[in-house]
């Protein structure tokens, strides 16, 4: 549910760019504070010192070669820290952990206060999330704004927690759908991986809670001395970010969440509304398709549409097209009807090709696989999600809810959710084998600062009745982006309304409503 994007990425400017950070800044403009020689950190403390050089991903990431002359001023300026906090909020004498912190200041001639930026996952690295969004369209930021960043308990650098015969289980290839057998198989090597791991460290695992991660924000509030902690947070990060403002309600400045994580933990609900997002994307594909007929000739209504593509697609499961560009069955006919807005025309045009008996055009099977998250702590996030959801504890559950959806939703339905809580193979979850939390996830409710909700219209990741569902939980006002995509406003045509609802702006920005970009 991560929400950083990067396009037009070269791997010799990454590289580049990643040691003039590193340069950056270690040299005079960051004035580093170093904790006193022998004495450890205390609780609540933040010790500002040397940025660590960051991996060629982390440069790429957040902006090394789209906005190369700003990425290189923006980590001219970097501060870097590290924050020590609990382990365990409810035992602060324990245990502790140190978070990677950065700071970049404003600019701005007047006083300015803190906003800090989360881009979800869970488990994405934000060290350098400050200077991806002062390098983009959300730049104006830093007029009033230090833009402040920090890898999540558990991820990055700040205490990565890890769990190598989860991370290196591999599901296999993937038949069109899973049987019975399958699955269990699948999800007993995830389980016994889990607790395996579990075993290890149990007090590690039972740390990376959201509530945990909330209480780390407000002690970066308060080693920054500020009286309130502005925030924009994406995904996951709405999660993170409700959770703050519950628990910290007086001072919570103000907030923007974008692209709104379900504020009902029921792990069978998020995948079943993740999977009827999907069902209905598909049917504003057909409708876009039938408006097309001279173009692609696949029908003149939905309807006829729809019948033909499910034709097509049941012609080959049973009887694939082989060619010596690829093979096209049911797997990869589902990705061209499960496309995103953005890729209908591609998508259109493939699907009317193996409708004709050829091979779409690009070889292979001529669309792209999307590229995994970024920056991702696999574990850590998986760990910090299940602490957020109800998740079934057993097999029988799981497997049973997804026979439901298959039925409920007959075009994907079978296929996997596109939610990280569904296991790489459908009708597993990725919470196998993890304990239920100790304590349930904290229930969002209001907050005194001022609250902007953002879902894209047509996205299935968090798709928007679930922004509409945390509205009704929060306040606030929701702001509609007539897309498609899964966070991104900050580097698209709409990230000027994040600028002005942080301005303080009235009218359109506070007032919600919706932006074409």
């Amino acid at each position: 549910m991560g929400g950083a994007r990067s396009r037009g990425v070269r791997t010799v400017a990454g590289v580049m760019l990643a040691g003039l950070l590193a340069a950056a800044c270690a040299d005079g403009d960051v004035r580093p504070q170093a904790a006193a020689t022998g004495t450890p950190p205390r609780t609540g403390e933040l010790t500002w010192g040397t940025c660590p050089e960051p991996s060629e991903a982390e440069a790429q990431v957040w902006g090394a070669a789209e906005h190369r002359p700003a990425y290189a001023r923006h980590a001219a300026r970097l501060r870097c820290g590290t924050l020590t906090v609990p382990a365990d909020w409810t035992a602060p004498q324990g245990r502790r952990l140190e978070l990677a912190v950065t700071l970049l200041p404003s600019t701005g001639d007047g006083p300015a206060e803190p906003l800090a930026l989360n881009p979800g996952g869970p488990g994405v690295s934000g060290r350098l999330m400050p200077i991806g969004i002062a390098s983009g369209g959300a730049r104006a930021l830093l007029d009033r704004y230090d833009l402040v960043g920090l890898d999540v308990r558990g991820t990055g650098r700040s205490g990565p927690a890890t769990c190598p015969a989860a991370e290196s289980l591999d599901a296999g290839p993937q038949p069109a759908a899973p049987t019975h057998r399958t699955a269990r198989a699948y999800w007993n090597r995830l389980a016994r991986a889990h607790t395996t791991c579990a075993e290890a460290d149990p007090a590690q695992l039972a740390s990376l809670t959201t509530t945990n991660a909330a209480h780390d924000l407000d002690a970066l509030r308060r080693a920054l001395r500020a009286p309130r902690l502005h925030y924009y947070g994406v995904s996951w990060g709405t999660s993170l970010g409700a959770t703050y403002r519950t628990l910290f309600p007086t001072h919570s400045g103000r907030t923007l969440l974008e692209s709104v994580v379900s504020p009902d933990p029921d792990l069978r609900g998020l995948l079943d509304g993740v999977t009827r997002a999907r069902e209905q994307r598909f049917e504003h594909f057909t409708a876009w398709l039938a408006a097309r007929s001279d173009r692609y000739g696949l029908g003149i209504t939905a309807d006829e549409v729809r019948t033909r593509l499910l034709s097509l697609r049941e012609r080959l499961t049973t009887r694939p097209l082989r060619t010596s560009d690829g093979t096209y069955g049911r797997v990869e006919t589902d990705q061209y009807l499960d496309s995103e807005p953005a890729d209908r025309a591609g998508a259109g045009a493939a699907l009317s090709s193996l409708a004709r008996g050829r091979a779409p055009a690009g070889g292979g099977d001529g669309k792209p696989r999307a590229a995994a998250p970024p920056l991702v702590a696999p574990f850590a996030g998986t760990a910090l999600l299940c602490s957020q959801v109800t998740h079934a504890a057993s097999f029988a559950e799981q497997w049973s809810a997804y026979g439901e959806r298959r039925t409920a939703y007959p075009v994907l339905g079978a296929t996997r959710p596109m939610f990280p809580g569904s296991g790489e193979v459908p009708g597993t979850s990725t919470c196998a084998g993890l304990p239920a939390p100790e304590r349930p996830p904290v229930e969002p409710g209001r907050a005194d600062g001022p609250l902007l909700l953002v879902a894209h219209r047509d996205e299935v990741i968090t798709p928007l009745p679930w922004a509409r569902a945390m509205r009704a939980r929060t306040g606030g006002s929701l702001l509609v982006v007539g897309d498609g995509e899964h966070g991104g406003m900050a580097g698209g045509g709409c990230a000027g309304r994040i600028v002005e609802f942080f301005a303080g702006a009235e009218g359109a920005a506070a007032e919600g409503g919706v932006c074409e970009p």
